[in-house]
């Protein structure tokens, strides 16, 4: 039996500035460093054994935060894009309110709308879970030897 510990990265400058990141690369600011640092301080006594991360910068740099702190070291952290966010497309880099209106001239919800170049929700859902079951069947793996 294995514990999943799942973590979303810290605040990035997009996030305080309410702009659609998506999958653009954006840093971890520096209260998002510091949320990872304190996670890192909270979680220093948690056993991983594999650590996995989408291969942004927001999110490698909240797991090194964390792992930092870790009193035992699993190895390299696996990066895997299938863990990235949804893909907005020509909304990213775009304020929330941008998105809104985009929605509205669509005659859409902002849930329901997908902006040109992004992923459906349908789209996100099969991705995410193969990323899942590639973890899930790593551990398994290694359990077993």
């Amino acid at each position: 039996m294995f514990a999943l510990t799942l973590v979303r990265h810290g605040e990035t400058l997009h996030n305080k500035d309410n702009v659609i990141q998506g999958q653009l690369d954006v840093p971890l600011s520096s209260i998002g460093l510091e949320q990872a640092e304190l996670l890192g301080k909270h979680l220093q006594q948690q056993k991983f054994t594999h650590v996995y991360s989408s291969d942004l910068s927001r999110a490698k740099q909240t797991a090194l935060s964390i792992l930092e702190k870790n009193q035992v070291t699993p190895g390299p952290i696996v990066e895997d894009q299938r863990l990235r966010e949804r893909k907005f497309g020509s909304v990213e880099g775009r304020s929330f309110c941008y998105l809104k209106e985009a929605s509205n001239k669509a005659n859409q919800s902002v849930g329901s709308y997908t902006p040109p170049g992004a992923e459906t929700l349908a789209q996100v859902g099969p991705t995410r879970h193969s990323a899942r079951s590639h973890i899930l069947i790593c551990q398994r793996d290694s359990e077993g030897k």
